[in-house]
């Protein structure tokens, strides 16, 4: 045998398995993969608004189908229409993969959706889905608000993925009239931000598993089973849609204890008007802007050495109190000192003070209580004995999931609840004090919204760091990225927004430029009723060893933002 010849055989056998191997690629990549899922049973739903708790019935099947391309040929027809001969409800857990041959040139699954590059192979779907008798619940791209690489629709922005799902439920009903559209968040803190709205959406759902996770997983276990549901149910509360339970490798049917619903049921009976909340907006932030601010643009500052406060067009200013100095008289002196200026204030009352301890760990436990109504009623007394508008603001930043303030990480019922007793607590409230609800506008605020009748103003903070360990000030975020993500999760609250901080470190050149930036965005949202700067070195130990950031500004770089801002006060 000629020795090249044998060479090539040799090279040849060698690499069958490669080539066998490629030709299972391929294929593998070129077919829809449809498989029962028998792991993820429906086990009960949750009508929240109806406090209805009940076992779902377990004639219900469970598919998973993988699209792991846009062709319609290769989705799988044929089974499909043999499982609608089981004459049975079915529940399909529809995920859309982009090719993965070669993974670097994945696609965004989520835009391809709304690109419409997949709308034939949708609507093969749905006419193959029009011939089940009974109701089909598509379950599509789920836990899509986890910031993990699980999936290719995780990690994506929220308009993404609501763009994406608008368009499936839409294309998807046109067809099929049985179609119900699921729509399954992990549960996890920001779930709101990827809600696609009440008009495309029949049903939530999220997995009951509370296993350990990974060391990379942003999620943690919850203290018990039952717990986790009650957190997961006050997410998902804004959605005002049943919510289906789907069992996991260690909750399924066996050891679901029906109690679970019994208890659930007396949680949102005494809580009903926390656990259910109108119906959100599905509007991406962009469709909620106006035509024009209807008043003129509030400016303030927190100057405590009052470099900035006495320049024109400031009618306001911010005081940071705590329950002690309402007591011992300094915050009626700093108070007092801002009304003799001339000016409206802005009261940040931080209740993590009093006579008998610095920090309170109960403090949502005892406002309720009534431990500190003395103090409550001391503040009104001061606060309402003025012609000036105040803007009271109690317990801020609740939602950072960090040990600075001792009412963050609290239960969200809990703080609802003290923020509300706050809000009312003098009856009837002065005509001069306004109240405002002020998240740091991080994800999961809005799980913390104490409700529109106790809510003038929503505010928000905006800094330039991203993260406290970041020295160099050119690794700052602008004002307009930071701002947009805070408001597309601020437009569930149906409320004007107040920037009540706002800062920026750095050289002073540096600081003007970020500020032209805010300017911009201000004056194209008139959803912003005010502003205040932040004009002073934030607090070391909030810190740690990072370098303690200054967010004051020159009157000059100060005067030159006010100049670039419209609608303003008249002076």
């Amino acid at each position: 045998m000629n020795k090249k010849i044998a060479i090539i055989l040799v090279i040849v056998l060698l690499s069958l398995p490669l080539m066998y191997k490629l030709i299972q690629m391929v294929r593998q990549h070129s077919t829809d993969a449809l498989q029962e899922q028998l792991s993820e049973p429906v086990l009960a739903t949750c009508d929240v608004s109806k406090n209805d708790f009940s076992i779902t019935n377990d004639s219900m099947l469970h598919y998973s189908l993988k699209w792991v391309n846009e062709s319609a040929e290769a989705l799988p027809v044929k089974a499909l229409t043999a499982i609608s001969k089981k004459n049975k409800p079915l529940f399909l857990n529809l995920e859309i993969w982009p090719r993965q041959l070669i993974k670097k040139l994945d696609k965004n699954v989520l835009a391809a959706v709304t690109a419409g590059e997949y709308d034939d192979k949708i609507i093969s779907l749905a006419k193959s889905l029009a011939l089940f008798t009974q109701p089909v619940y598509i379950n599509y791209d789920p836990e899509m608000e986890v910031p993990l690489n699980k999936y290719p629709w995780q990690s994506q922005s929220g308009n993404q993925y609501i763009s994406s799902f608008r368009h499936l439920s839409i294309l998807c009903k046109k067809y099929a009239a049985n179609i119900k559209m699921v729509w399954s968040p992990s549960g996890f803190r920001g779930t709101e931000e990827y809600w696609p709205g009440a008009d495309v959406t029949d049903y939530c759902s999220f997995i009951l598993d509370n296993s350990p996770v990974k060391a990379d997983d942003p999620r943690t276990p919850f203290s018990s089973v039952l717990e986790m549901i009650r957190r997961k149910l006050i997410r998902l509360r804004f959605c005002d849609k049943p919510v289906m339970l789907l069992g996991s490798s260690s909750i399924n049917k066996t050891t679901f204890n029906p109690q679970w619903l019994q208890q659930l049921s007396s949680m949102v009976k005494a809580d009903f008007d926390i656990y259910h909340t109108p119906i959100i907006p599905s509007d991406t932030d962009t469709s909620l802007v106006k035509k024009g601010r209807d008043a003129a643009l509030v400016i303030g500052v927190y100057d405590p050495k009052l470099l900035l406060a006495n320049q024109p067009l400031i009618t306001i200013e911010h005081v940071f109190t705590d329950l002690i100095s309402v007591e011992n008289g300094l915050f009626k002196r700093n108070f007092d000192s801002i009304i003799t200026r001339g000016h409206d204030v802005i009261v940040t009352i931080e209740p993590w003070k009093d006579k008998y301890r610095e920090r309170d760990s109960n403090i949502l436990i005892n406002t309720l209580n009534g431990q500190y109504d003395k103090i409550l009623e001391h503040l009104y007394q001061i606060i309402s004995n003025t012609t000036h508008t105040v803007y009271l603001r109690w317990g801020h930043e609740m939602e950072i999931p960090v040990d600075r303030y001792p009412w963050q990480k609290q239960d969200p019922v809990a703080y609802i609840k003290a923020f509300r007793y706050v809000a009312t607590f003098q009856k009837p409230r002065a005509g001069n004090i306004r109240i405002v609800w002020g998240p740091a506008g991080d994800r999961g605020s809005v799980e913390y919204w104490p409700g529109e009748d106790v809510v003038d103003y929503v505010s928000i903070a905006i800094y330039g760091l991203p993260d406290k360990n970041i020295n160099d000030h050119t690794k700052q975020l602008s004002f307009t990225t930071i701002f947009r993500n805070k408001f597309h999760r601020m437009r569930f609250a149906h409320r004007p927004i107040f920037i009540t901080e706002f800062g920026v470190k750095g050289p002073e050149d540096y600081k003007k430029k970020w500020l032209e930036d805010a300017a911009y965005t201000i004056n194209k949202y008139p959803e912003i009723k005010g502003i205040n700067y932040f004009n002073f070195a934030d607090v070391p130990k909030a810190w740690g060893d990072a370098e303690t950031p200054d967010w004051s500004i020159t009157p000059t770089t100060f005067k030159s933002f006010i100049s670039l801002l419209k609608d303003l006060p008249k002076k």
